[in-house]
């Protein structure tokens, strides 16, 4: 026979920022581990740490944030993530009930969705997950509208991804994915941890998550050949200044024969 038991250990924001920056944060922080945040309102939630595919460090909340809120309180899912009030509510509402340690290391990100065939980009300190975060595929949202993602591995299993709000107990939680059927409904996570979707005026459990790592965007075609102008351009001009010292040396200096 055998128990066991989880362990704890003292760690600091900026710690699990600095390993994240320099490619070590896999020693540090374990996918499933969990770190306790008090809010200024002194509400106490858990934070899970989460890896996607590539390798990249996310916390997601444990279970629901604050009360229930509409992705869009007049309903509709025009423009998507970066255009809906969750969107606002998340930036003015609850990210400033984290710690100010936390708040000081939390990088944004990137988020991509393609909507009608566009590319739409935007960066977020907190965002809610997307259907293929949460489920590794599409069930409900665009099949190429969320190219940039890949799942993350807290979310293997369907019991994984069953959230709680306070007072309510199991309760269904807000994805960020338009519902590709419809111009009036998100997706979202069902009490079970299944793919559904729901009207975006109708209030659903909040559930966001958010990064340490700072984000380095590829440099373009156009910006790597501008750099490499640039970069022959100084090695002519040191080329021509050796030139022209050693043409001074040759002057100045004895000649040996």
């Amino acid at each position: 026979m055998y128990i066991i038991s989880k362990t704890k250990c003292d760690i600091t924001w900026g710690q699990i920022k600095e390993a994240a920056e320099n490619g070590t944060v896999t020693e540090l922080v374990k996918s499933g581990d969990q770190i306790p945040v008090t809010l200024k309102n002194g509400e106490l939630v858990l934070f899970d740490a989460t890896y996607d595919k590539k390798g990249k460090l996310y916390f997601v909340a444990h279970n629901c944030i604050g009360e229930c809120m509409p992705m869009n309180s007049e309903g509709g899912n025009r423009g998507g993530w970066k255009d809906c009030e969750m969107r606002e509510y998340l930036h003015s509402e609850i990210l400033p009930l984290l710690p100010d340690e936390l708040q000081a290391v939390i990088a944004p990100t990137t988020i991509v969705q393609v909507l009608d065939g566009e590319r739409v980009e935007c960066q977020d300190k907190l965002f809610l997950l997307s259907e293929t975060q949460i489920f590794g595929e599409t069930h409900y949202a665009d099949a190429n509208g969320e190219p940039e993602d890949t799942q993350l591995d807290i979310f293997q299993n369907e019991r994984d991804r069953v959230k709680e709000e306070d007072g309510e107990g199991t309760y269904w939680w807000w994805e960020r994915s338009p519902n590709i059927s419809s111009s009036y409904i998100f997706c979202f996570v069902s009490s079970s941890g299944n793919a559904n979707y729901n009207s975006a005026d109708n209030s659903s459990g909040v559930a966001p998550g958010f990064c340490v790592q700072t984000e380095h965007k590829d440099k373009s075609k156009e910006e790597l050949e501008k750099e490499l102008f640039t970069l022959r351009t100084k090695l002519n001009d040191l080329a021509g200044n050796v030139t022209r010292v050693m043409g001074t040396l040759s002057q100045i200096l004895p000649n040996e024969n």
